[in-house]
């Protein structure tokens, strides 16, 4: 027994030692405070944003965006001019019977008016086309072609919704 506790004392004599080392004087430790030495580093490599690139658009897209309008812009003359001759030929027709001759003939000025609107829509799809690759484009820089790209956009998807108004107006008309 008499090993056991001058075993036991062998041991705790050093953990006495290091509780008390513990206890010693905190000035004589340096402080673990930020030093004005790592606020000068961190300030350093902070992430800083990429400069925002000049507001330009691509080469020969302002040319592409207006063919694009002013045939859309031909396509809706077009749907116009059809629009009267439909309009008085679908009222002639009424309520005609579907497979009657005059329904026939009124169905026939419709299709003519849904033909007319796609003139109107096939520059409305390569709108569609060109948004998505500016919309790509405007992540890594500028976005003044999606802007533009947008802009003409609406304006050939005002045409198509008010040709498209007109002629479901028509279809309700008809009957069809």
């Amino acid at each position: 027994m008499t090993k056991r506790i001058s075993a036991l004392a062998a041991m705790a004599a050093p953990a006495i030692a290091l509780l008390i080392g513990g206890c010693a004087d905190r000035s004589q430790f340096p402080s673990l405070a930020r030093r004005p030495a790592e606020d000068a580093y961190q300030t350093a490599s902070a992430v800083r944003p990429a400069p925002t690139p000049p507001a330009i658009m691509s080469e020969g897209l302002a040319d592409r965006l207006s063919a694009l309008v002013a045939k859309a812009a031909e396509g809706h003359a077009t749907f116009e001019s059809r629009l009267p001759s439909a309009t008085r030929t679908i009222s002639a027709a009424g309520a005609a019977t579907k497979g009657s001759e005059s329904w026939s003939v009124a169905s026939v000025a419709l299709a003519g008016l849904e033909a007319a609107r796609s003139l109107v829509a096939l520059p409305l799809a390569d709108l569609d086309r060109l948004e998505a690759e500016a919309s790509n484009r405007a992540v890594d820089g500028s976005d003044a072609d999606l802007k533009a790209v947008r802009a003409a956009r609406a304006e050939v998807e005002g045409l198509v919704q008010a040709e498209t108004q007109r002629i479901d107006g028509l279809k309700a008309k008809l009957g069809a």
